[in-house]
């Protein structure tokens, strides 16, 4: 099983994020995931994430948002992890701002394992605590450890 904090180090966490719309958020997200040689093409990334997006919000409610897209410009599978501290309106299903993102990329080899990352983060994310503590959270590595104790519990 994959843990999220094995598979978001430092580098791919923001904790203030600086985007103030929907396809900013995607970029800025986009962008960590090219600068930690994850992704190759940001542009196809964030193209295949905006028709991903056109399809069904990845506004999930509880002010989280999932973007995901699988492309062939990934090798592997890639996570970033960012926080909004104002919100962004992701047109979630509660109609509530995102503050919480998830921003996952995978290629097509990689299904089930996009798969299970997308339910393991729903789960985590289902949990007020969790949403409350990473909230509260002020530094990378408080939200290291904030998922470190949600995912072994």
């Amino acid at each position: 099983m994959e843990y999220l904090y094995n598979l978001l180090n430092k580098d791919l966490i923001v904790p203030d994020l600086k985007s103030k719309t929907k396809e900013d958020v995607i970029i800025e997200l986009a962008d960590i995931l090219v600068k930690n040689r994850l992704v190759k093409d940001k542009e196809t990334l964030v193209q295949k994430l905006k028709e991903r997006e056109e399809i069904e919000t990845t506004g999930i409610g509880h002010n989280i948002a999932i973007p995901h897209a699988r492309t062939e410009t990934v090798s592997g599978l890639a996570l970033a992890f960012g926080i909004s501290r104002e919100g962004i309106d992701f047109k979630s299903f509660d109609s509530k701002p995102a503050h919480i993102f998830f921003l996952i990329a995978s290629n097509e080899e990689n299904k089930n394992k996009y798969i299970h990352l997308l339910a393991r983060i729903s789960r985590i994310c289902r949990k007020e605590s969790f949403r409350e503590k990473i909230l509260k959270s002020e530094t990378v590595n408080d939200i290291i450890q904030i998922f470190k104790e949600e995912e072994t519990i």
